[in-house]
């Protein structure tokens, strides 16, 4: 994650927050990835949820995900 933050390019599309706090503490974070100077309305635009990782034995769901955000970034 931390290479995608620092590319000046991506940076203009992805956004990070964080979504809430596991019961263990850990952050949750979400990404919004579109083009934050576009003149269209964001109000105006459809989104798209996509969620990997939901139960701890789910790890090739966070590869499918890398994956997935690198082909729209790309």
């Amino acid at each position: 994650m931390n290479a995608m933050e620092k590319d000046p390019i991506k940076q203009q599309y992805v956004g990070r927050n964080t979504l809430c706090r596991t019961i263990a503490g850990n952050k949750c974070d979400y990404l919004t990835i579109t083009a934050k100077n576009h003149s269209e309305a964001k109000s105006e635009r459809k989104g798209v949820f996509i969620s990997a990782r939901v139960h701890p034995g789910e790890t090739n769901s966070s590869w499918m995900m890398k994956g997935a955000i690198d082909f729209l970034l790309s």
